[in-house]
């Protein structure tokens, strides 16, 4: 089975599961990315890569100023990749089906021109889909949203990164049958690090790993802390809301403004502090809830952060609270400041467990079940149209 993956880059947590699936025997991968690297992503582009790879020659369009409606501002993490060729390494590889997993799905140009393509060359698509339906979409997503469901619904099978985006998958329309879980994976530590308690007993730490923009709701984690009086609060990032991050770690001296990190200096930071804080106002996924719990740590995350779903048992290992709410995330912090040896032994065990779902073995059996379903479906279908009229979709 060839299958063509079209990305908007490589990641550093989804190069090995590219690797394992063009290790599979059953399979030949190519690739294809937008760009080598977002604009506001601070990783070292992938470069000595073990499955074949090509990247298109696209131009970067930004669409910040039209992303409005949301109840957020979008600084410089709204764009469109406009590839010139978007096919030319697709009818070279001649794929038996394309996974479109660009940015953005629906709207990538890049996705859209295979999707048309599929038409002719009678490969499979397959959606990869790792976002769900905000509680206030942008205007530009409701007016596109008859265009979302017609494109979600005539794909042939569809992976989807968790539970929350099986949901949202389902409700545009895709069939449960062929709907299969192909999860994200983050760096982390294999086996999760178990903790018997907070590092200092009676002085908690609490983390926080993003960029700063508005998105993530730093705002709120900032006067959640203010009104806990408590405790420390680490915060390992940077973007255009820098400023306000060191003008409040200026006002109370309990608060750290660690900056950008990454590999082994991130791992340390995971290392010395006791609970991760995720408060996005809207987090697709949230690769960072998966890196805290292998590392240790309770998560608290907003009820708009999509792993929480599937990786945070609200009260075991973590808690899961309103979005936008400073009092509930105050509150949750301080539950977690009076956890018992044994809750902090029962977290543990709940996100070993739990984390063994989203492993990137589990996600490469997604991917060629979520594959297979779908080239099945094709051929059924290009059969029935050879056979009998035109092909209904």
């Amino acid at each position: 089975m060839r299958i063509a993956l079209i990305m908007n880059m490589v990641a550093p947590y989804t190069a090995p599961l590219f690797a394992g699936l063009a290790a599979r025997d059953e399979c030949e991968v190519l690739v294809v990315t937008e760009t080598s690297m977002e604009r506001d992503r601070r990783w070292e582009p992938e470069t000595d890569l073990s499955f074949d790879h090509v990247q298109l020659d696209s131009w970067t369009v930004d669409l910040a100023l039209l992303a409005i409606g949301s109840g957020f501002k979008t600084r410089f993490d709204t764009y469109l990749y406009v590839p010139k060729r978007p096919l030319a390494p697709l009818r070279s590889f001649r794929p038996d089906v394309v996974v479109a997993g660009g940015g953005g799905i629906w709207s990538s140009p890049a996705n859209i021109a295979a999707l048309s393509a599929r038409w002719r060359r009678h490969w499979a698509f397959v959606p990869w889909w790792g976002s769900f339906s905000r509680d206030r979409p942008t205007w530009p997503r409701r007016l596109a949203e008859p265009w979302v469901r017609t494109f979600m619904r005539v794909s042939d099978a569809w992976l989807v990164y968790g539970t929350r985006q099986k949901r949202d998958i389902f409700a545009l329309g895709a069939d449960p049958a062929r709907t299969v879980m192909a999860p994200i994976t983050a760096l982390a530590p294999d086996p999760p690090v178990r903790r018997s308690g907070p590092l200092a007993p009676g002085r908690m730490r609490y983390l926080f790993v993003g960029r700063l923009i508005e998105r993530k709701g730093l705002h709120v984690l900032l006067e959640a802390f203010e009104s806990l009086g408590e405790g420390e609060l680490w915060i390992a990032g940077d973007g255009p809301l820098r400023g306000s991050a060191e003008a409040a770690a200026a006002r109370n001296s309990r608060l750290r403004l660690i900056g950008h990190v990454a590999g082994d200096a991130l791992a340390d930071v995971y290392r010395r502090a006791d609970v991760l804080i995720v408060p996005s106002l809207y987090e697709p996924w949230g690769l960072v809830v998966h890196e805290g719990l292998a590392n240790g740590l309770p998560v608290i995350a907003t009820d708009q952060v999509g792993a929480g779903d599937d990786l945070i048992d609200h009260g075991t290992n973590g808690y899961v609270i309103p979005v936008a709410s400073a009092e509930g995330l105050a509150g949750a912090m301080r539950v977690i400041a009076s956890w018992t040896p044994e809750q902090w032994a029962r977290a543990g065990r709940h996100s070993t467990e739990t984390l063994a779902s989203v492993s990137v073995e589990r996600a490469i059996d997604g991917f060629v079940l979520g594959c297979s379903l779908a080239l099945e479906h094709r051929r059924h279908k290009t059969s029935r149209r050879n056979g009998s009229g035109p092909l209904a979709v």
